[in-house]
């Protein structure tokens, strides 16, 4: 018992300088909404065109999705998640104006990235909150990237199937 004591602690060095088999995969891209595969796409969001622009390092997930409905540009915004789990926040004027709570989890069994962002604030007088889970996930070798979103907000739960082609050069 005491001898193998000795391996682990020796071997402990070896095994930190390994790689995570717990870190998620590489995210980083450019990402176009591909509606033909995607579900759930209603009103202006139906015809729009969405890009995601994804970067990220060891620590953070770095998230700008830019979005153009009818040829207009809407406003987007980089949010960013810590990939440890703990929460950030950001100053954000959609979907309402206020200070968005953004938190991340890695699920290795599933080997999806789940972002949650959540905002309340003030509604004609009513306090009403908008909550969004999102689980991410690389298809066909990095080339697809699936992203399950629902929504609960005041008008009720929307529930999203968004498919992204990777597009960089």
């Amino acid at each position: 018992m005491i001898k193998l004591l000795f391996v682990l602690v020796a071997l402990m060095p070896a095994l930190a300088s390994l790689p995570s088999s717990y870190a998620p995969p590489k995210y980083a891209g450019h990402w176009k909404l591909n509606r033909e595969k995607s579900e759930g796409l209603t009103g202006g969001l139906a015809g729009a065109e969405i890009l995601l622009i994804v970067s990220q390092d060891d620590r953070k997930i770095f998230v700008e999705q830019k979005v153009k409905i009818r040829g207009h540009q809407q406003p987007s915004q980089e949010l960013i998640w810590n990939l440890d789990g703990s929460e950030t926040s950001a100053e954000v004027s959609r979907p309402m104006a206020g200070t968005m709570s953004l938190k991340a989890r890695w699920l290795e069994n599933l080997r999806t990235l789940e972002l949650y962002s959540s905002i309340t604030g003030n509604d004609q007088g009513k306090e009403v909150a908008v909550v969004t889970k999102e689980s991410w996930e690389l298809l066909n070798n990095g080339k697809s990237l699936r992203i399950l979103r629902s929504r609960n907000a005041p008008q009720g739960r929307q529930t999203f199937k968004l498919h992204f082609d990777r597009i960089d050069p």
